[in-house]
């Protein structure tokens, strides 16, 4: 795949918000000799707000999942824009769902790229977003497309106020202890509605309940 790049008289600043280091260490080996950068890490979604203020990056990149929260790009996205960041902002994530890029999409993002996906793929989203364009990957925006077609809906479980306002949580990227912290509850209460929504969604793991909980505020109107 060829990577069409952007004319650029100075390097293209791009903020790197991931809490592995390595990752910025890879953008760099990634880009060289293809793209003009210059890498700004970020390990946290505070210390990547706090650059975002001082540094004016041209391109911002954001995990999804960082420390405990499987959706805290998420939530860093919509503090961004609400803060009136107007950088192009590419999701960099390992997760593949439609339902979560959809959610990022929601949130401002830009673009979403794959974590093992082709060095020259990597480098097209990029150059996408620092032309003014969007770029998400032909599979996923196919799939994403095919969610909203009939007989996708299936029939949605009866959830308590309880453990539908817990599911929100979990949906918005909450982990448990954040989730009992807020709601004044006990973890173990947390843990336990969690299973019962597990059974009822179908989850088979906590990131498989995030994935569900999204899909099941979406179908039923509620917002996050």
């Amino acid at each position: 795949m060829s990577t069409s790049l952007v004319p650029q008289k100075t390097p293209l600043r791009v903020l790197i918000i991931d809490d592995h280091p390595v990752v910025a260490e890879g953008w760099d080996r990634i880009t060289r000799g293809r793209i003009e950068c210059q890498v700004i890490p970020a390990a946290t979604p505070l210390t990547g707000f706090q650059r975002w203020r001082q540094e004016g990056p041209d391109v911002i990149v954001v995990d999804l999942t960082m420390g405990a929260s499987k959706l805290a790009g998420v939530r860093l996205i919509e503090r961004l824009r609400k803060a009136g960041a107007e950088q192009p902002i590419l999701v960099f994530t390992m997760h593949n769902s439609p339902i979560i890029a959809r959610r990022a999409l929601q949130s401002g993002c830009n673009g979403i790229i794959m974590k093992d996906a082709p060095s020259d793929e990597i480098c097209e989203a990029l150059s996408e977003l620092a032309a003014g364009r969007d770029f998400v990957p032909a599979d996923l925006a196919r799939r994403i497309a095919l969610m909203d077609r009939p007989g996708m809906v299936q029939a949605r479980p009866r959830l308590t106020p309880r453990e539908l306002d817990i599911l929100r949580a979990i949906a918005s990227g909450l982990a448990y202890r954040e989730i009992a912290d807020r709601a004044n509850i006990s973890y173990k209460t947390v843990s336990n509605v969690s299973q019962t929504l597990k059974d009822k969604l179908g989850a088979g793991s906590f990131a498989d309940l995030v994935v569900k909980a999204i899909r099941h505020l979406e179908e039923t109107g509620d917002r996050l």
